[in-house]
């Protein structure tokens, strides 16, 4: 569990690291699968009944129609099949890392993409589960940073709750060791 990782600060480990949850970062291209294994099911039958409604209109028009309709249907296969392949990749290339300096964002299937904060720019944590992400265990963790408004979001990550705990224990540490390491007279009175 204690891994470094590349590109890494001085002393930085990985204390947790996780993908998306599958089923929910793919739950857009159940669609596109059912409809791919309806077009391959049903692709000999959708011929037939091409071909006679062919055989019904060639005395009108004298047009390919058969194989017009063969070259999109075949088209709409292939197209099918490489977006879920983009799908699956693009799942595959998202990774959730939380160091014991920063939380990160590692995705990309062409050109790679890292995106972080350091514990102590973090301000506030939202996180959000809908009806399916609760029965599947995952949810959506925003990390809010103090400039610019800047945020993280971290989408469909397995144990959100354990996720956050983590990473408020981590943030909790951070701010204790910055409040017993900064001069006295920058010291809030509260905390003397």
């Amino acid at each position: 569990m204690n891994r470094t990782i590349k590109n890494s600060h001085p002393g930085e480990r990985v204390l947790f690291s996780t993908r998306p949850r599958f089923s929910q970062s793919v739950a857009s291209a159940y669609l596109r699968l059912i409809i791919l294994f309806l077009l391959l099911y049903f692709f000999t039958t959708i011929i037939r009944y091409l071909a006679a409604i062919q055989t019904q209109i060639s005395t009108l028009l004298t047009i390919p129609f058969v194989e017009w309709s063969t070259d999109v249907l075949l088209l709409i296969i292939i197209l099918l099949f490489l977006s879920l392949i983009w799908t699956y990749l693009s799942w595959k290339s998202t990774c959730y890392i939380l160091t014991n300096k920063r939380v990160m964002i590692k995705s990309g299937v062409i050109s790679k993409k890292n995106v972080y904060m350091h514990f102590n720019k973090i301000q506030d944590i939202q996180v959000s589960q809908g009806f399916t992400q609760r029965i599947s265990s995952a949810g959506d963790i925003e990390i809010f940073g103090g400039r610019d408004r800047t945020s993280l979001i971290l989408e469909n990550i397995p144990n959100p709750d354990k996720f956050e705990d983590l990473l408020n224990q981590k943030i909790e540490n951070v701010t204790q060791d910055y409040e017993t390491h900064q001069p006295k007279d920058l010291r809030d009175e509260r905390y003397q």
